[in-house]
């Protein structure tokens, strides 16, 4: 096999039995049915042993997995983008991230004023005109928000917008028109302090004070 410097990115491109071949040529005694991993690893020492300048033999779990190094997530990926992931029918988990040149130009404006999140929706997915919005305001460093979702919605869409204080705003990123799951007809009018009769089972489980919960903390979802 032609003479090559033994490195983990190489060897991770043999073959088991090229690797097996190398380490014969290493004089390293290989068992039948030796996971690639250890092989790799008995190279790599051994490249070590001989001056050779080979990467750290990689210290393996107990399911003989070499761990990943240096994958910590960044903090920005230099995009400006939005989306939105349900996390059930009462929440959306809105996450964003803004470009450095986006953000310096915003935060360097006299004029800048505010950042919003604006949560539209829409009775169809090809509607262009939101039926209702709301504006929730977030700072320049947040980077996600949760929002509880409206009853009787069918169509989630949230923007990014920053206002100005002469009245004008820039929309920097829209996330994709999220279909909502439909909740039961009988939640609509769900409201504290008015009477509503639920299936027996829903009321063991403690429905009623659930919603006086979220009426109390979450208020504007429950707003006509």
């Amino acid at each position: 096999m032609e003479n090559k410097i033994l490195t983990l990115a190489y060897l991770e491109t043999l073959s088991s039995a090229d690797l097996i071949a190398l380490a014969d040529d290493y004089g390293i005694d290989i068992p039948d049915n030796l996971n690639r991993r250890f092989i790799i690893g008995e190279l790599l020492e051994v490249a070590q042993e001989s001056n050779q300048p080979a990467l750290k033999a990689p210290v393996m779990n107990e399911n003989g997995d070499i761990p990943l190094e240096n994958t910590e997530i960044p903090s920005s990926f230099n995009e400006t983008e939005l989306s939105v992931i349900l996390r059930n029918p009462a929440w959306a988990f809105v996450y964003w991230d803004i470009s450095a040149e986006a953000l310096k130009k915003i935060s360097e404006s006299s004029r800048f004023k505010n950042m919003v999140l604006r949560v539209s929706y829409f009775e169809n997915e090809e509607d262009s005109t939101p039926v209702d919005y709301y504006d929730l305001q977030v700072s320049l460093t947040d980077r996600n928000q949760y929002i509880l979702i409206e009853t009787g919605r069918k169509f989630l869409r949230v923007d990014l917008v920053a206002f100005f204080v002469n009245g004008t705003y820039d929309s920097l990123t829209i996330s994709k028109k999220i279909a909502l799951p439909q909740t039961p007809a009988i939640f609509s009018k769900a409201f504290p302090g008015q009477e509503f009769d639920v299936p027996k089972i829903l009321e063991v489980s403690g429905i009623k004070k659930l919603l006086k919960s979220h009426y109390e903390k979450y208020r504007q979802s429950f707003v006509e």
